[in-house]
């Protein structure tokens, strides 16, 4: 069994048996201590390096979140060893991982000292991702694109506010379908409310729409496409929509934060995953 104490040498030494080095690899050191009676003895490991001022190579995991911090972190560490940078390109999961003392020219290295790049969503972006694909009331959905008008590149501001204060004017009326138009737009028929003084007529939609936002934090907008999607039951309106393409933005992403590296570090970037 190993361990990490040098208290077993020690004792060893103080009662006058003999501990015998058996193995060295850097400043690792293995030995024998011999037991009694029964006890077969035991093989303790002691890190060396701990007994000096100041560790004698560099290890660990750095974590950062932008390009310019891991570009800053390769410069800093050049002395390390052998750099190798890697990065996954999954849409769901991306990464981008540098080992500082790795395998290389130079020959073989530790392989434990690395940095991270962690993709941090935005607040704005999970807010959209939440209701991703989801119906939700007429006066719900009203509201949410009301708070988030901001993130709409296209239809313009107001035109998307328009459509937004029609949709709470006549959130009491009932449906009787929804249509198509060569336009590209849908169109909702509501009948008359007497009550809510609401005549019968129709609020069209844009069928798509555009995002203009930062899904990731520390880098620019990124244009998202989005599809309306409705349903009427019994009269009532629920309305959603569904991204578009973020696999294809997120693998964008990846590609921009892969640039700004190989461009700032002047190193080249390996399309898969480290060893270890």
């Amino acid at each position: 069994m190993e361990y990490d104490n040098m208290q077993a040498v020690i004792d060893a030494a103080r009662q006058g048996t003999v501990s015998t080095q058996i193995e060295s690899v850097g400043t690792t050191r293995w030995f024998f201590v011999p037991g009694a009676g029964s006890d077969q003895g035991r093989i303790e490991k002691i890190e060396t390096e701990n007994a000096g001022g100041h560790p004698h190579r560099k290890r660990g995991n750095v974590i950062v979140f932008d390009a310019a911090s891991f570009n800053q972190v390769l410069a800093d560490n050049a002395d390390a060893g052998n750099i190798a940078v890697y990065f996954d390109r999954s849409p769901e999961k991306p990464s981008v991982v540098a080992i500082l003392n790795g395998n290389g020219p130079s020959g073989p290295g530790f392989g434990d000292f690395r940095a991270h790049i962690v993709f941090r969503p935005t607040p704005q972006w999970e807010k959209w991702k939440r209701f991703d694909g989801k119906l939700l009331s007429q006066v719900d959905f009203a509201e949410f694109v009301e708070e988030n008008l901001d993130d709409i590149a296209e239809p313009a501001g107001g035109a998307m506010l328009d459509i937004v204060t029609k949709l709470q004017a006549i959130r009491t009326v009932n449906f009787k379908s929804g249509v198509r138009l060569s336009s590209g737009e849908i169109q909702f028929q509501h009948m008359e409310d007497v009550q809510a003084q609401v005549g019968a007529g129709s609020i069209a939609v844009p069928e798509t729409f555009t995002l203009g936002i930062a899904p990731i934090f520390g880098l620019a907008s990124y244009a998202v496409p989005a599809r309306f999607r409705y349903r009427i039951q019994e009269g009532r309106l629920q309305m959603g929509y569904k991204l578009q393409r973020v696999e294809t933005m997120m693998g964008k992403i990846v590609e921009d934060v892969i640039g700004k590296i190989e461009r700032g570090a002047n190193i080249s970037v390996m399309d898969g995953l480290p060893p270890g």
